[in-house]
C-alpha cells in the first residue's frame, strides 16, 4: 500500500503518475488480447474477459480525451481573458493619452489659453488669493500629468506581461488540440474494436438464449446454465456499441418438412436425410429436434421485455429482464438447426460417439457445430 506521508508533494504526484501509467499499460495489453478473440467461437470466460478489456479501453480513452479537451478549454479561456485585458489596457491608455494632452495644453498655456508673458500675468494676479488659487490649480494639473504618465507606463508594462501570457496560453491550447486529436483517434480505434466484438457477442448471446429456451423443456439444468452465462455477457454489452440486425425471415408452416422424425426447413431436408442415413450406415443412431415456431419466444418477450411491437421484436435481448432473445433469432425458429441426440440421449459432451461422428462428417452435408454446445448443429446460416 502506498503512503503519501513523506517524500513531498512532487514524489506523491510521481507515484500517482506511475500507477496510472501501469494501469494503462495493463489495460492496453488486455485489449490487445481481446482483439484476437473470436466472440462467435470463444469460450464464455474468454468473451466476458474480452468485453471487459475493450469496454475498459474505451472508458480509458474517453477519460483521456475528456482530460485533453478540458485542458484545451482552460487554455483557450486564458487566451480570451488575456485578449479582453489587452483590449481594456489599450482603451485606458488611449483615454489617458487624451487626458494628458488636455492637461499639458491647459497647464503650459494657461487656464484662459494665454502663453508666454500672458501666462505669467495670469499666474501672478494682483489678487493674492487668486494667485494662490491659480498656483494650486497648476500644481494639481502638473501632479495629474505626472500621475497620468506613471499610469500609462504601468499599463504598458502590464500589457507586455498580459501579451506574453496570451501567447503562452495560445501555444498550450494548440498543443492541447493536437493531443486531443490524438486521443480522439485512439478512442475511435478502441470503439471500432469494441463494436466488432460486441456485435458478434450480442448475436451469439441471442442465439444462445434462444437455444436455451428451445432446450428448456428437455434439459432445464443445461438451459439454466446457458441463461446464467449469457446474463453475465448481457451485463457487459453496451447498446451504443452494437448494430442490431434486421428482423430475420421466419418460415411459413408449408416450408417445414419432417425428416426421419425431425422437422426442418425444406432447404436443408435433403442434406439432413443424407446425414442421418450416412450416420446409421456407420452404426451411429442419431435423432433430435429441429424447427420450433416463434410463438413461445414471442410469449417470453411479452413476459420479460414488454408488450409493444418494439419490445417484442426489436428491443435488444440484453435490455430485457432476464435477457431474452428476439423472436426469429434462433436457427431453430428458422428451421435451419438440429439438436442431435445419440441413441435417444442428449449429446452434452464432445466425447460422445454421436458428436465424434458429426465432428468428422457433418461438414460433408453442410452442417456446422456451435462450439459451446456439442448437440447443436446448423445448416444454411
Amino acid at each position: 500500500m502506498l503512503s503519501f506521508t513523506s517524500g513531498g508533494a512532487q514524489e506523491d504526484v510521481e507515484q500517482l503518475d506511475a500507477l496510472k501509467a501501469e494501469r494503462e499499460r495493463i489495460q492496453a495489453e488486455a485489449a490487445a488480447v481481446a482483439l484476437g478473440v473470436n466472440a462467435a467461437t470463444a469460450s464464455f470466460d474468454e468473451v466476458a474477459a474480452a468485453l471487459d478489456a475493450l469496454n475498459g479501453l474505451v472508458d480509458l480513452h474517453s477519460a483521456r480525451l475528456a482530460d485533453a479537451e478540458q485542458a484545451v478549454a482552460a487554455a483557450e479561456s486564458l487566451v480570451r481573458i488575456a485578449e479582453a485585458r489587452e483590449a481594456e489596457i489599450a482603451s485606458e491608455i488611449d483615454a489617458i493619452g487624451v487626458d494628458i494632452s488636455d492637461l499639458a495644453l491647459t497647464t503650459f498655456t494657461g487656464e484662459n489659453g494665454a502663453s508666454g508673458d500672458g501666462f505669467l500675468a495670469w499666474l501672478l494676479s494682483d489678487d493674492p488669493s487668486e494667485t494662490a488659487r491659480r498656483r494650486s490649480l497648476l500644481e494639481f494639473r502638473t501632479g495629474s500629468l505626472a500621475d497620468g504618465l506613471d499610469r500609462m507606463r504601468a499599463l504598458r508594462a502590464e500589457a507586455e506581461g498580459v501579451s506574453g501570457r496570451r501567447r503562452t496560453a495560445a501555444e498550450t491550447a494548440a498543443l492541447g488540440r493536437a493531443e486531443a486529436d490524438a486521443r480522439l483517434r485512439e478512442l475511435d480505434e478502441a470503439k471500432e474494436a469494441q463494436i466488432v466484438l460486441t456485435t458478434v457477442a450480442a448475436t451469439r448471446l441471442e442465439a444462445r438464449l434462444a437455444e436455451a429456451d428451445h432446450l428448456a423443456e428437455r434439459d432445464a439444468q443445461k438451459a439454466a446454465e446457458i441463461h446464467r452465462q449469457e446474463e453475465v455477457i448481457a451485463d457487459r454489452i453496451r447498446l451504443e456499441a452494437i448494430a442490431l440486425s434486421p428482423r430475420p425471415d421466419v418460415p411459413l408452416p408449408s416450408e417445414i418438412m419432417n425428416v426421419q422424425g425431425i422437422n426442418v426447413h425444406e432447404s436443408i431436408a435433403v442434406d439432413l436425410d443424407r446425414l442421418l442415413n450416412s450416420a446409421r450406415a456407420d452404426g451411429i443412431n442419431l435423432g433430435g429436434w429441429g424447427y420450433r415456431s416463434s410463438d413461445k419466444q414471442v410469449d417470453l418477450r411479452r413476459l420479460h421485455c414488454g408488450s409493444s411491437e418494439y419490445e417484442i421484436w426489436d428491443m435488444p435481448a440484453f435490455a430485457c429482464s432476464p435477457p431474452t432473445a428476439r423472436p426469429g433469432r434462433s436457427m431453430h425458429e428458422r428451421g435451419l438447426a438440429v439438436d442431435f441426440t445419440y441413441n435417444g440421449a442428449s449429446m452434452t459432451l464432445r466425447l460422445n460417439p454421436g458428436f465424434q461422428w458429426l465432428e468428422a462428417h457433418a461438414r460433408e452435408f453442410g452442417f456446422v457445430n456451435l462450439p459451446s454446445e456439442p448437440w447443436h448443429w446448423s445448416n444454411g446460416g
